[in-house]
């Protein structure tokens, strides 16, 4: 029962994150708030790694691996919250929710793991959806193709998805929290020292109590507690019971977006955010697991 209230709180957490990055990137650029989001979460993660008494036990080879999805995960990152300034954390929840498709056909190309006719129907009916919500049902009209932030929040679902595929054997040979912790160091050890020389600290206290609350929020749940219940209901349900719950995790998005930021909700979003799990849901049956980016 434990597992099953960390999971979910866990997707909820996940889904926020998109409503609490547009709140801090109206005072501070993508970089800083990814470098913020660092300041807060590492050292959360590093207690709960303590904590657990976990080992950094890598070999070489491992740390080859640390340092491609260190590079990926930095890339992930920047993309998507600078993708986010140009779209609403509606739209972003539900389009990022295409990323098991994503990993399946790159999995194709890069793993040569077959790809079979339930996938395709899938990635055709998700990718209706996709086009419904960035264009909000008008088709007809080709404004939608200038979305950047739509396209940029896309982009980052293949991003995560060559972070994951890149990642999956380390991940399978040391604990999947300690590779989480060891891959996010040099991203943020990367992005403060970028920081140190371009951002004016002191306007960092300058911002208001809503934008700490979120920044706080992105930091310590989003990213270290989201991470550690992640994998504690994992550990203990196992991955495809725990992937079901990922599902919820643009309706989290959604449920907070509308009211609390006044995005729209009309027939276009509802629609094309249903095929998109449709299609997900069709095209991952019968596969291990389902991970959506955060």
């Amino acid at each position: 029962m434990l597992s099953r209230i960390q999971l979910l709180l866990c997707v909820i957490f996940w889904g926020w994150t998109f409503v609490a990055t547009k709140v801090v990137l109206e005072h501070v650029t993508p970089v800083e708030l990814l470098g913020l989001r660092f300041i807060l979460g590492l050292p959360v993660l590093y207690a709960v790694i303590r904590i657990k008494r976990l080992k950094f036990d890598f070999t070489r080879k491992n740390w080859i691996g640390v340092a491609i999805g260190s590079a990926i995960i930095t890339i992930h990152f920047l993309v998507q919250v600078t993708g986010l300034k140009y779209t609403s954390a509606t739209n972003t929840g539900w389009i990022i929710s295409v990323t098991p498709l994503v990993m399946a056909v790159l999995s194709y190309f890069i793993l040569k793991e077959q790809i079979g006719a339930r996938q395709i129907l899938g990635i055709v009916f998700a990718t209706v959806g996709i086009l419904l919500l960035v264009s909000r049902g008008d088709l007809t009209s080709l404004d939608w193709l200038s979305s950047i932030g739509d396209w940029l929040v896309l982009i980052s679902a293949h991003t995560w998805a060559l972070y994951t595929i890149a990642t999956r054997d380390l991940s399978r040979a040391r604990n999947p929290l300690a590779v989480t912790f060891g891959v996010l160091t040099p991203s943020g050890i990367l992005v403060l020292a970028y920081m140190a020389f371009t951002s004016d600290w002191g306007s960092f206290l300058e911002m208001p109590l809503e934008a700490n609350l979120a920044l706080l929020f992105l930091g310590v749940l989003g990213l270290a507690v989201a991470h550690w219940f992640w994998q504690e209901g994992v550990a203990d349900i196992g991955a495809s019971r725990a992937g079901i719950f990922l599902y919820l995790e643009p309706v989290a998005t959604t449920a907070l977006a509308v009211p609390y930021l006044d995005e729209r909700f009309g027939w276009a979003t509802a629609v094309g955010g249903l095929m998109v799990l449709g299609g997900v849901y069709w095209g991952s049956r019968r596969r291990k697991a389902r991970t959506f980016p955060q």
